[in-house]
């Protein structure tokens, strides 16, 4: 979704132009108040993490990216689907799975046994151990498709969809492989802690302004732990194809170690924004002393960050 703030710039330019010419009678006109930040959050899904999943929350709209992230504003519910396949409304939050989708820490809940089925089954690769990822043909096979998660006839309902989506499985898991898989997933979101991030490396409270090179990027990004930065006062046109966060050592943005961090910004407006954004699951703060707004397409960039203590 576009941000913008609306600017009386024109009265502003008028009032200058007029000097101390203009007339004492007229009632002084009061600058428009500024509007407060707006809070952007990144979220993951796991199943294993879940690749091309939609979402929509009354702010944001999109696809779970290769690390199933999504983005939400605070306090807002979001909406999973595959096609016309609508997953049950819930608060977004740092991280779901399909228990919060159904509001239940009961890994056998019949509604949370299917929803895992299908989301393991439509995996591209038939391998949900390196993620899973759910292919723009298969949200066209499902388009006019709805289901009921809960009812008897499951299998009957989601035959064809499994049976025509391209990938490796052709034929719905079993409810054992897809339970076994989940708790293993789960195991690991327990021993990773992956709610909170720590607050031990020397480069937490580094910040910087960012230099601005093109379409109007602007803004300060500072790192509050050691797994998230915080990019605040964002601004950006939304121009450029394929545009992120990228991190790098020395600017060095073309390097094969330069990577990126959360979801694509191009489409979208950033006006005073504040947006939270967390290091891939392999990266470190070692990784990077500066960040980019960078176009990959045509390696670009549009506007950087050097941290500084």
């Amino acid at each position: 979704m576009a941000y913008k703030l609306l600017i009386s710039s024109a009265i502003v330019l008028c009032l200058t132009a007029c000097g101390s010419d203009s007339s004492s009678n007229e009632a002084p006109i009061n600058p428009e108040p500024a509007l407060p930040e707006v809070s952007i959050y990144t979220g993951q899904f796991f199943d294993s993490v879940v690749a091309g999943l939609k979402y929509k929350t009354t702010s944001q709209s999109g696809k779970t990216n290769q690390l199933g992230e999504f983005q939400f504003q605070a306090k807002e519910s979001i909406i999973f689907s595959i096609g016309g396949i609508e997953l049950p409304s819930t608060v977004a939050n740092l991280y779901l799975t399909p228990l919060d989708i159904y509001q239940t820490q009961d890994t056998n809940q019949i509604e949370v046994v299917n929803l895992l089925r299908l989301l393991q089954s439509l995996d591209a690769d038939g391998d949900a151990s390196n993620g899973i990822e759910i292919e723009e043909s298969v949200h066209q096979l499902a388009a006019n498709l709805t289901i009921d998660f809960s009812a008897s006839d499951f299998e009957q309902q989601v035959a064809e969809l499994v049976s025509k989506s391209g990938a490796v499985n052709q034929e719905l898991i079993s409810a054992t492989m897809a339970i076994e898989h989940f708790k293993l997933t789960l195991n690991e979101l327990g021993q990773n802690n992956l709610s909170s991030c720590t607050k031990e490396h020397e480069k937490i409270g580094h910040t910087g302004f960012f230099s601005t090179f093109a379409h109007n990027v602007s803004g300060k990004a500072t790192i509050i732990d050691d797994c998230t930065i915080e990019i605040s006062q964002f601004s950006y046109d939304g121009g450029g194809p394929d545009v992120y966060f990228y991190g790098a050592i020395d600017h060095e943005y073309t390097s094969v170690d330069a990577f990126p961090i959360g979801q694509k910004l191009n489409g979208k407006i950033y006006d005073n924004a504040r947006i939270f954004i967390k290091l891939p699951q392999n990266k470190s703060l070692d990784d990077l002393n500066g960040l980019s707004v960078w176009c990959t397409e045509f390696e670009a960039n549009f506007g950087q960050v050097e941290f500084t203590p």
